[in-house]
């Protein structure tokens, strides 16, 4: 993997947006548990809350001085849990499949201590970064995965989201919704409400009813916000 094309997002001086950073592996969000594994990203969106902020809702940065270890993750959990917690979700300041060794060892170590479902939110291109086959390591551990669609197509896409990967991460990750489709309980692809118009949101409603997942459209997300929608 080509670790240069996951770096931490910068501005257009090549500055972090924020140079505060600290060790918050796990955090809350209401009623479950977030794990913030990375910072590394194949996408650059133009809507990403960390551009304009160090948190989010509420928490203490996301930027993390270095990236943890599945044990270290585990210990972050323990130290924050509480008796209504629902749910565990893979979601920071970065996309949790730039780390997939991680990502599986720390669901399998949640899978073992605690009998709640886990969630991951994605981008949809572990099959770029990773391989096609690592999308089958995920069946069994996680519950439900969100997968930002974002557009109703791949060059609008491409100037939204800006993948390193250029025109064929849209295709991907419309592959890895199919190969999650039956073998992961509850798949949802998400939009942005504010980024696209009606007809366009149609069009990706279209698009998830063929794959048989679901389409969640949702809010934009500023620093402010201290509730996301849905889970």
């Amino acid at each position: 993997m080509n670790k240069s094309k996951l770096s931490p997002k910068t501005t257009q001086d090549g500055c972090l947006v924020s140079k505060e950073k600290s060790e918050t592996f796990a955090y809350r969000v209401n009623d479950s548990i977030y794990l913030n594994i990375t910072n590394r990203c194949t996408n650059d969106c133009v809507f990403c809350l960390r551009n304009n902020s160090s948190a989010a809702y509420g928490s203490d940065p996301l930027w993390l001085k270095r990236e943890p270890s599945p044990d270290e993750v585990i210990n972050a959990v323990k130290r924050i849990y509480f008796d209504e917690c629902d749910c565990f979700v893979f979601c920071g300041y970065g996309e949790p499949t730039c780390r997939f060794d991680v990502l599986i060892e720390t669901a399998k170590l949640l899978k073992e201590s605690y009998n709640l479902p886990i969630r991951l939110n994605t981008n949809g291109q572990s099959e770029l970064i990773n391989s096609p086959e690592s999308t089958k390591l995920l069946f069994g551990l996680i519950d439900r995965v969100s997968i930002s669609l974002n557009s109703a197509n791949a060059e609008d896409y491409d100037s939204l989201c800006k993948p390193v990967f250029g025109l064929q991460a849209y295709d991907s990750l419309l592959k890895f919704g199919e190969n999650c489709v039956g073998n992961i309980p509850d798949v949802i692809f998400s939009v942005v409400e504010e980024t696209l118009s009606d007809d366009d949101i149609d069009k990706c409603r279209e698009i998830v009813n063929k794959i048989g997942a679901k389409l969640r459209v949702r809010k934009f997300i500023s620093e402010n916000d201290k509730n996301p929608e849905g889970k």
